[in-house]
């Protein structure tokens, strides 16, 4: 059904209708897992293998969404492999393609679904040496062995600043400040996942209330549509 025969238009296109529809496709695959996340506590099954499939639709979902937003902005493509419509994977391949010989880069549009995806899932910043912009300064000590100066890096304290020391070279109050900044930047990490799972949980029974408080509509819409 998504074949095309060989007389098709070459020149793709995705319609605002189109990436609008899609991006609600996401939405819906979005409240399935939400939604799945309160089921345990109404039915005792295991919703794993469910869970993995509605995992596996979302993110084939935002494939399609990323594929067809390019498109939509009249991403340039390399040519087709064959008559039939591209995949999403063959979307992208066929814009970096075309990119690689001198196209301009196209990035998918900001959709409604990766603001709520952001709020419920991603997690903030932890305050590691590896977040901190700019280069690490190197240890200020000497190495007792050759009576060179030390090469390593010096220890991440925490806020942007760092120790004079490597770990090693460290004082007993700089590898305390060290020692505390990272337990409590664990704990911060700890209670955000914890924060965040409830956020879910709280998004997913709003949606479960939805859906039955709309339910008796969905049966009359069933009915008409059958009954036609």
């Amino acid at each position: 059904m998504f074949e095309t025969d060989s007389d098709f238009d070459p020149d793709e296109t995705v319609s605002s209708l189109a990436l609008a529809v899609i991006d609600e496709l996401r939405m819906r695959m979005l409240e399935c897992l939400l939604v799945l996340q309160t089921l345990p506590e109404e039915a005792d099954l295991n919703f794993a293998d469910l869970a993995n499939d509605v995992l596996a639709a979302h993110r084939g979902s935002l494939e399609a969404y990323q594929a067809a937003s390019i498109v939509h902005q009249g991403a340039e493509l390399d040519e087709r492999w064959g008559h039939g419509l591209s995949r999403p994977k063959a979307i992208f391949a066929r814009h970096n393609a075309a990119v690689r010989g001198g196209a301009t880069k196209v990035a998918p549009m900001p959709a409604l679904c990766d603001r709520l995806e952001r709020h419920l899932y991603q997690l903030p910043r932890p305050d590691r040496t590896q977040t901190v912009a700019g280069q690490r300064p190197k240890c200020s000590g000497v190495v007792k062995s050759t009576a060179e100066d030390c090469t390593s890096s010096a220890i991440y304290l925490g806020s942007g600043m760092f120790g004079a020391h490597c770990y090693s070279h460290a004082s007993p109050s700089e590898r305390e400040q060290y020692r505390v900044h990272h337990e409590e930047n664990d704990a911060r990490q700890a209670r955000s996942h914890n924060d965040l799972r409830s956020l879910q949980r709280a998004a997913g029974e709003k949606i479960v209330t939805h859906w039955i408080s709309t339910r008796e509509q969905r049966t009359q819409w069933i009915e008409a549509l059958i009954s036609n």
